[in-house]
């Protein structure tokens, strides 16, 4: 009896120390290079609905390797610089289970293909992944996909994890919260969408966050302890940063999702990084304008530990460490591209090739970068004023136009709410400048034609809550002004050049684009 109870307690605690073997079904397709042969199959009422209703699912057979399905949810994705219409190569999101059952690929119910339209070399976003997962922070894993649509062989794709459930429970452990989609060039003060978990939906984790960050506050660093996971949120900053992710959440508000767990801190969570290491020698300690980045910045115990992050993670960068990864997905790359046209195969070769350069320059960079004097603000004397020349385009909604312009004869930066009218569009140009502690104007010369709006919004320029009279209408070309203040010691302050109508043009000349310093 004594033997036949020692051999049972031994059984009973094997079993308990072996993993579960489904603990991660897509473990191995992420972690081997590969191609997933993908073939999206519809019929005619439902490429009708994917043209006419584009962001609504649809329903397809589905292939996925061996695997068939007989009915899943397909919809295109895409924000203003990748989306593509149908007829086009447009991004998908599967959805396996959308209409009924339980099926999935590899464990995985959801998942993206993304069609590449700002990066030809479909290495940009295995790269950023890459690389937050190697600073051991929670983001999405990739591969890549061969993605045909009926007839239509629509090339090489990257196929992406899902923001969902099964996300958040390989992630975090759980799905007691809120994740919310971060949205178009929105920071956490709008309605952001809720993508998943099983918090309340009254939004108020979400503004009770924003409410803490919005402004200037000396005293918050503990609160925002409580609130915030500051350790993740330092790499989050440092990585977006150092990857020179200028479409992400810290410097554009932009391509994030935001965790919001039950009684613990917010875990800001990368997106939308194929257009990475654009600028070898970016910034990363300029001060960030989105209201968390701008909010831990402000705490120079908080300021300390970033730069501390910052020289922490530079080996992660060094080519040598990345190189034979990198090789590995090219070389499981290339013979796809082999079985398609020679200028495609040409194309990625060439796009792979000058992306492992730009890490090899942006890790030089980063060597002298990391250890860089802390940034000195804009100086400007009370009374003088500054040309303002660098501008960014922001499409906070679809359905709008932004570009360096002439109108006769005059260089302007001109937007436009385009598009049938119907509902309030919205688009800006930035600009982020540090600024010590005292009182601005921001200056503009500007007109508009056809301006429909309420009478909150239309032409305006704008610097945090601050805004200018509003242009309506049509307005000749007549001034505009906004006086501002920065309270701390200095901060980095976005102004804005803003339409927000259904329909209508401004332009600003771009000569008349000036800040002045106003007495205290």
């Amino acid at each position: 009896m004594k033997r036949w109870l020692t051999l049972l307690l031994c059984a009973s605690a094997a079993v308990a120390q072996k993993p579960k073997a489904d603990a991660d079904p897509a473990r191995d397709l992420f972690a081997r290079p590969g191609v997933v042969q993908v073939q999206i199959t519809l019929d005619d009422a439902a490429r009708q609905h994917l043209r006419e209703k584009p962001r609504e699912y649809a329903t397809a057979r589905l292939q996925l390797g061996e695997q068939q399905f007989a009915a899943v949810g397909v919809k295109l994705k895409g924000a203003a610089g990748s989306f593509r219409e149908f007829d086009d190569g447009p991004g998908f999101t599967v959805h396996l289970g959308k209409f009924g059952g339980e099926a999935s690929f590899h464990g995985l119910v959801r998942f993206h293909l993304n069609n590449g339209a700002q990066d030809e070399s479909r290495l940009s976003e295995w790269l950023g992944h890459e690389l937050f997962q190697a600073a051991g922070h929670p983001a999405p894993r990739v591969t890549h996909a061969r993605v045909r649509v009926d007839d239509r062989d629509l090339g090489v794709y990257v196929f992406r994890e899902a923001f969902d459930r099964q996300f958040l429970q390989r992630c975090f452990g759980d799905v007691h919260g809120n994740l919310y989609d971060g949205g178009f060039c929105q920071d956490i003060d709008a309605d952001l969408e809720k993508d998943s978990g099983d918090g309340p939906d009254d939004r108020a984790d979400l503004r009770a966050l924003c409410e803490l960050c919005r402004g200037v506050d000396a005293d918050r660093a503990e609160a925002l302890a409580k609130a915030v996971d500051l350790t993740r949120f330092l790499d989050f900053a440092a990585l977006e940063a150092m990857l020179g992710h200028w479409d992400g959440y810290c410097q554009n508000r932009n391509n994030f999702r935001l965790w919001l767990p039950t009684g613990a801190g917010a875990v800001f969570l990368p997106h939308g990084m194929d257009q990475l290491l654009g600028d070898s020698e970016a910034a990363v300690l300029d001060h960030p304008p989105a209201f968390v980045a701008s909010a831990v910045m402000q705490v120079p115990a908080l300021r300390k530990r970033y730069r501390e992050r910052l020289r922490a993670l530079l080996p992660l960068f060094a080519p040598a460490r990345v190189q034979a990864r990198f090789d590995a997905v090219v070389r499981a790359l290339e013979k796809e591209y082999a079985t398609l046209d020679a200028e495609r195969r040409r194309q990625h070769l060439d796009a792979a090739r000058d992306l492992l350069q730009r890490l090899q320059d942006r890790h030089r960079a980063l060597e002298k970068l990391v250890r860089g004097p802390e940034p000195k603000p804009q100086a400007l004397a009370v009374g003088k004023s500054l040309a303002l020349r660098t501008w960014h385009p922001a499409a906070e909604t679809e359905g709008v136009e932004l570009g360096k312009k002439d109108y006769r004869g005059v260089a302007t930066l001109m937007l436009a709410c385009t598009g049938d009218g119907d509902g309030a569009r919205h688009a800006a140009f930035r600009c982020n400048l540090l600024l010590a502690h005292g009182r601005y104007q921001l200056r503009a010369v500007a007109r508009c034609e056809g301006v429909r709006a309420d009478d909150e919004h239309g032409m305006a320029l704008r610097v945090d809550g601050a805004a200018s009279e509003l242009g309506r209408g049509d307005h000749n070309w007549r001034p505009l002004r906004c006086d501002f203040e920065v309270g701390e010691f200095q901060r980095n302050v976005e102004l804005r050049l803003d339409l927000e109508a259904a329909a209508g043009k401004a332009w600003f000349r771009f000569d008349s684009l000036q800040l002045v310093r106003l007495p205290d």
